[in-house]
């Protein structure tokens, strides 16, 4: 049960002590009080003892060199104690507080961004980072791509084993209905066209929608890059839009649909690779053949009409993707089939979201929600009025949040701000961390304590250089991408550097 605010306390206080000085104060007073705040009698007669609500007691506050060690243990919290405990044993640093006193203040004072991008760096960061979501405003907007490997085992034509094959996708921002589709063993320039053309023309057989969109939206893969599909939006005239590398939040609407195919399609085929398996490893199947490529497209089809056609949508209120389309009068720009040929080419508790806090159908956004997605939070909001609602985390005020539609532009830029200021302080802590483990003893001379330095001898600097230099070349010089690797000379064993030195 959460604990009155300190405000709500010290307004209570003074209420009765209103009361008591007017005579009017009577133990009815008390037990209602003690109602309205869920705490006992008892802790409203000893709070009017007390007077006004005592100062905490002071908690341990973590130091920089406390940060260091978190960091360099990469979010073992027991490790990073354990070496300041034995420095401080030695000599060498102040007092550290007890194991649990430790805990419990990176906990309190660390959020959630922090401690996760000490322990998995840019992927920790992105899982708590806020991101404002963009919707578009009519049909045929935007359109975003994506490929997608699917973890089915499938056998494919001419092959002896079966393997899996991947899926490229095209999905309208608007009404979220997959534009167009198709199945390949790998992803290819002419996979990508085909889907392409797919979402294109208006089949009658597959709904009435189709047509040009206005832009073209895919991630940084060499195929969404290639001069084909360049080409392509060129002579469409639709506007490219790449995202930036290690941003799939960027397109969240084709990511969004990747899922749903895992959990409501993929997941009910045999041989699903993230099935549950028997002890030796082998996946729990029958003892038939894995799907032919020919039979999972079919059965991909008969999924993705159904998606389109009967499956509601939340994002969308409860509609199909199709009726949100017909909902939709923009006008559609079709080209003539036969112009695509050359494309054949086959107060209430809530969690702190990605794009905010979930509430009365309102995602509400404030720059201090940076960093804490995951976390639960308290809203204290006035009832018929969702222009803005108070966060508080524990007792505490944290941010007035207010829904992402209104928010000013100068508010927006304060979300962006926070989240960019975020990735700058957590890049430093990295790269600091990263610096203090790539120190090394000097050579030890003499008597006297070991000193630590970064200088290493211009010998082992050259052999170093020499080193590096020889494996960037047996990179460049892969033979298997020509296929010649069967007749290269097996690589002569690698010298010593002994050997190496002059």
């Amino acid at each position: 049960m959460p604990h009155p605010t300190p405000e709500a306390r010290a307004l209570l206080l003074r209420r009765l002590a209103s009361l008591r000085a007017t005579g009017e104060f009577t133990t009815e007073h008390v037990r209602r009080a003690a109602a309205a705040l869920k705490v006992t009698e008892r802790t409203v007669w000893r709070w009017l003892r007390e007077g006004s609500p005592s100062r905490p007691r002071a908690d341990y506050q973590l130091t920089q060199r406390d940060l260091d060690a978190y960091a360099a243990w990469r979010g073992n919290a027991a490790a990073a104690w354990r070496e300041l405990a034995a420095a401080t044993a030695d000599g060498d640093g102040p007092p550290v507080p007890a194991l649990r006193t430790f805990q419990a203040a990176l906990a309190s004072q660390l959020r959630p961004i922090d401690r996760a991008a000490v322990r998995d760096g840019a992927a920790g960061r992105q899982r708590h980072t806020i991101y404002m979501r963009w919707e578009a405003d009519c049909r045929n907007q935007r359109w975003e791509a994506d490929h997608k490997e699917l973890p089915v085992e499938v056998l494919v034509p001419k092959a002896h084993r079966s393997r899996r094959v991947w899926v490229t996708l095209f999905v309208d921002c608007y009404s979220r209905l997959v534009m167009g589709w198709a199945l390949d063993t790998r992803p290819t320039a002419a996979t990508v066209l085909a889907a392409l053309r797919m979402g294109l023309v208006v089949d009658p057989e597959r709904g009435p929608f189709g047509g040009v969109p206005a832009q073209l939206c895919w991630d940084n893969g060499r195929e969404f890059l290639a001069k084909a599909l360049t080409g392509a939006a060129g002579a469409l005239g639709c506007l490219p839009v790449p995202t930036w590398p290690y941003a799939p939040h960027l397109k969240g609407k084709v990511e969004r649909v990747n899922r749903t195919i895992t959990q409501t399609f993929l997941a009910g085929l045999p041989f699903f690779t993230a099935g549950p398996r028997a002890a030796d490893g082998r996946l729990y199947g029958p003892d038939a053949p894995p799907l032919t490529l020919q039979r999972l497209a079919a059965e991909f089809a008969s999924w993705v009409h159904d998606y389109n056609t009967k499956r509601p949508h939340r994002e969308l209120g409860g509609q199909t993707p199709l009726q949100r389309w017909l909902t939709d009068a923009t006008p559609i720009q079709q080209v003539p089939e036969e112009e695509l040929r050359w494309m054949l080419l086959a107060s209430t508790p809530r969690k702190v979201h990605k794009d905010g806090i979930y509430f009365h159908t309102y995602r509400y956004v404030a720059p201090e929600l940076n960093g804490r997605v995951g976390e639960w939070v308290t809203v204290r909001y006035m009832p018929h009025d969702p222009r803005k609602v108070e966060v508080y985390k524990d007792t505490a005020w944290l941010a007035t949040a207010k829904p992402q539609h209104l928010l000013t532009r100068e508010e927006r830029d304060q979300v962006l701000a926070a989240r960019r200021a975020d990735a700058r302080e957590l890049a430093h802590r990295q790269r600091r961390a990263s610096r203090l483990a790539r120190i090394r003893l000097a050579p030890v001379t003499g008597p006297g304590a070991v000193e630590e330095t970064t200088v290493i001898s211009r010998e082992q600097a050259r052999v170093e250089q020499r080193q590096r230099q020889r494996d960037q070349l047996r990179r460049l010089a892969r033979g298997d991408l020509l296929g010649l690797d069967a007749y290269l000379p097996p690589a002569p064993p690698r010298a010593t550097e002994a050997e190496e030195a002059p």
